[in-house]
């Protein structure tokens, strides 16, 4: 059976894999079990993805193969958190654990469908600068960087990045 992209519902099972892989992934990829974990608790605990959960604004998208969970992701389609990026309907992508480039092409060529479906114009991307294998992957499918300026800058350990690619 080959790997797809499919939307998650949130049960326990699922969010304590959840937490354990972003908390693996996260860890690596700030080379520090504390930070990785902090991160995780703030943003992909299983508290934290119930909530979610019960967002309708947000979903969640997860790699399966033979019904075996990996990479996943949030789509955030919130007016309210996409309200100062300058398009129409913008939808954004955060939030990202990876194994892979093919599960990392696998998730974005799916949120860019659904996007579609729902006619967003514009995907957004909020992603670590330590990122390379992501940040590559999305340069080689589209994406390029833009600035992006908050109000309030979010309490993250590390530097993000913010990268977009128009929909048609």
């Amino acid at each position: 059976m080959s790997k797809k992209a499919q939307f998650v519902v949130i049960i326990i099972n699922t969010a304590t894999d959840m937490e354990a892989k972003a908390k693996r992934f996260y860890s690596n990829l700030f080379s520090s079990e504390t930070i990785g974990e902090q991160y995780v608790s703030n943003y992909l605990s299983v508290s934290e993805l119930f909530k979610v959960q019960n967002d309708f604004n947000i979903e969640v998208l997860m790699i399966h193969e033979n019904e075996i969970p990996s990479s996943f992701l949030q789509l955030n389609s919130s007016r309210i958190f996409n309200e100062k990026i300058e398009a129409s309907k913008p939808i954004c992508i955060e939030h990202i654990v990876h194994l892979n480039v093919e599960e990392i092409q696998l998730l974005f060529n799916r949120a860019e469908e659904i996007a579609k479906q729902r006619k967003h114009d514009f995907i957004w991307v909020k992603l670590f600068e330590s990122d390379l294998i992501l940040k590559d992957t999305l340069i080689e499918m589209g994406y390029e960087t833009f600035n992006y300026s908050r109000d309030t800058a979010d309490n993250l350990l590390a530097k993000q990045l913010f990268l977009k690619k128009e929909i048609n």
